[in-house]
């Protein structure tokens, strides 16, 4: 049974190899054309900054059809495009199966298949496939909240830029050469869709659905709507900037508010596993019944469970929608 299990190990690891090697090998022709329009457009200075090109989610035809016409698959893109995540599709889903085989065979082949294993490795299983799509949500937290500490000034560069007699468009390539990563690379494609034929208004509402901002959702209203009806737009620009600067003043204010509440979720969520720390210091043989036995393994799942309800159910309540 061990030799069985090792052997797919060994076959989904060579396979997994052989996948990267020829992902990473293969170029496409529309991929290859796109990197040599934008070496050209940097030789010219049409656009700053670094310029993420689109990937395909599979290179293997019939994978690549299933993702394309999932749900879930167009999500799961949405996601990592949202956390500037550089991978395909195929390979966020082969990483994540990987991490539940791994999580699953594991335990079952320490404990000699034995039903504590199994357990065991159902729950390490589920961990697996749900640790690459948290790491995700957390790229995806710092990476917006980075974005949205750059669009202020930004908008404040784009609305001087025009002043100044320059376009929105070069207004907005202007501020992609001096502002910095993540802000910067969505400007420079937002410039670089425009000089592919793509319209300013298809391009502003892509970028919108590509970032998922809510003050970036406000500057893209206000400059389609002003596209339509007319008005200053860089007068507009610098209402919205200052409408911003205050809603993060009112979000500094929430919370220092609230911190006390989330120091008490904190305490309250880590406490009980100190507590057990210490138990097993004091009198490890007592608390090894846990993982030793059936019911111990059970009731050590369950506190667990109920353990990261708490907290998760702790931090929805003090979050507040602003």
């Amino acid at each position: 049974m061990a030799a069985a299990i090792a052997a797919v190990l060994v076959f989904l690891a060579l396979s997994c190899f052989a996948l990267a090697l020829s992902q990473r090998s293969g170029k496409g022709s529309v991929e290859q054309r796109l990197r040599e329009l934008r070496r050209a457009q940097e030789k010219q200075g049409v656009s700053g900054g670094s310029l993420p090109l689109r990937r395909q989610t599979s290179s293997i035809p019939a994978l690549r059809d299933r993702l394309t016409n999932s749900a879930w698959a167009q999500a799961s893109a949405l996601e990592l495009a949202r956390a500037g995540i550089n991978l395909r599709l195929s390979e966020y889903l082969l990483l994540r199966v990987l991490l539940a085989l791994g999580g699953l065979i594991i335990p079952i082949l320490v404990s000699g298949a034995s039903p504590v294993g199994l357990i065991v490795g159902l729950a390490m299983a589920g961990a697996g496939f749900m640790v690459p799509a948290l790491y995700v949500n957390m790229r995806k937290r710092k990476r917006l909240h980075a974005l949205e500490a750059q669009l202020g000034e930004a908008l404040t560069h784009i609305a001087n830029a025009m002043r100044a007699g320059f376009a929105l468009l070069q207004a907005v390539d202007s501020a992609a050469r001096r502002l910095q990563p993540p802000l910067a690379e969505e400007f420079a494609r937002l410039v670089a869709d425009v000089n592919l034929g793509q319209t300013l208004e298809d391009a502003l509402q892509d970028l919108n659905q590509r970032v998922g901002s809510r003050d970036l959702d406000m500057v893209v209203t206000a400059i389609l709507i002003q596209r339509r009806t007319g008005g200053n737009l860089s007068e507009i620009l610098d209402n919205v900037a200052e409408t911003m600067r205050e809603r993060d003043r009112v979000r500094g204010q929430i919370r220092v508010l609230t911190a006390q509440q989330r120091f008490s979720a904190l305490v309250l969520s880590v406490w009980p596993v100190l507590v057990a720390a210490v138990f097993v210091l004091l009198n490890p043989d007592m608390m090894s019944n846990l993982w030793s036995t059936t019911a111990g393994v059970a009731l050590l799942i369950a506190a667990v469970f109920l353990q990261l309800l708490g907290f998760l159910t702790l931090r929805r309540i003090i979050a507040i929608d602003y």
